[in-house]
């Protein structure tokens, strides 16, 4: 699994531009309403604001579950990492195992004096 001091993958980097975008196409949308209307950026918003607004947030979800896609993913393939080096070294260890063979190894992880 990603460490919260990991470095985020490019998509979610991508989707804190795009929402800012969206943002502000939503607070020109409400400050239009208190505008000149003959202003030009009122008038093209009037006419493409509601077109932008549907295609900024088809882009941001597009990317956020892109990213929560991509992000899910790599962290599966995380997990399966370690399974698969834990089964490697478990096959390695010897199988007979006698007490001698138990207390040779229980006094070799004893620190000695």
């Amino acid at each position: 699994m990603r460490g919260p001091g990991s470095k985020p993958s490019l998509l979610f980097q991508l989707v804190v531009p795009a929402t800012a975008i969206f943002s502000i196409t939503v607070l020109s949308m409400i400050a239009i309403v208190f505008s000149d209307p003959r202003a030009p950026v009122a008038q093209w918003l009037d006419r493409h604001g509601n077109r932008l607004l549907a295609a900024e947030f088809v882009v941001v979800i597009v990317l956020s579950l892109l990213a929560m896609t991509a992000d899910r993913i790599q962290t599966l393939r995380q997990m399966q990492q370690p399974k698969s080096d834990l089964s490697e070294s478990v096959v390695a260890q010897p199988t007979d195992q006698t007490p001698a063979a138990e207390n040779k190894i229980a006094k070799a992880q004893t620190p000695s004096p």
